[in-house]
């Protein structure tokens, strides 16, 4: 009997181990509420910023939350990393391919044709071509975007840095000295921010024993990294009222 109740109770501690290790999972359902707060936070960037075209997107969603004490749950972080490039150069790309394309079928069929004059006048324009494609684009700096919740940062604010602040928002720049790069980072949280003129530092925190939404959002930041004057003037266009509008209560 003793050595039935040892394989039984060695059995219900696997089996129990198990479902506990299991029950840390988030359903499908859960993490697509998540996904949709990010989407929610991006729409209300808004569109693409001024002469830039995303190229890529790249979502960092989690698969567990983490249990604390009395029922409570510590906060799950997730993100979504964007880049984006100069408009003016990448569509530049793509219509110079076609247009090249497009010559080669004319040039081919001018040839057949026997067509002397015609095959001189594109001579000429490819001439053209290969001297609008030499010239440099208007812009070359890149702009890399990391949207997170739930972070936790703790930064001073240099008051020359603020780029912008109202109740539950404050942006802060951070330029380089020898050049137009920099980042902006923008902080939203209507609890930890809601008199954001009056504070000497940041920290976004909730509850020390943890929170009662499984998968709650208690705050949101946005760094911009790229030229400092397209990022403030990006961040300024921001619909803050749908960016707090993702944030649950505490």
């Amino acid at each position: 009997m003793r050595v039935l109740f040892g394989s039984a109770l060695f059995l219900s501690l696997v089996v129990g181990g198990t479902a506990a290790a299991q029950s840390t999972s988030l359903t499908r359902s859960e993490v697509t509420a998540i996904r949709a707060k990010l989407v929610a936070v991006q729409q209300a960037m808004g569109a693409d910023p001024a002469g830039y075209i995303k190229e890529s997107e790249d979502f960092n969603l989690p698969t567990d939350f983490n249990a604390a004490q009395g029922g409570k749950f510590w906060p799950i972080t997730s993100s979504v990393r964007l880049r984006y490039t100069d408009k003016a150069s990448t569509e530049g790309r793509a219509n110079a391919e076609k247009a090249m394309q497009d010559f080669q079928t004319k040039y081919a069929a001018a040839a057949a044709s026997g067509n002397v004059e015609a095959l001189t006048k594109m001579t000429e324009e490819l001439q053209k071509m290969q001297a609008a494609a030499m010239t440099p684009p208007a812009k070359q700096l890149p702009m890399d975007v990391n949207v997170q919740l739930n972070m936790n940062p703790t930064v001073g604010i240099d008051p020359a840095a603020v780029v912008l602040e109202r109740a539950g928002v404050i942006a802060l720049r951070d330029k380089e000295v020898s050049s137009d790069r920099g980042s902006v980072t923008v902080y939203v949280d209507p609890v930890a921010l809601k008199n954001a003129q009056d504070l000497a530092k940041i920290e976004l925190r909730t509850s020390d024993d943890g929170v009662g939404n499984k998968t709650g959002i208690y705050h949101v930041v946005i760094q911009l990294n790229g030229a400092v004057a397209d990022l403030e003037a990006w961040a300024k266009s921001f619909d803050y009222g749908a960016i707090l509008g993702v944030i649950d209560a505490q």
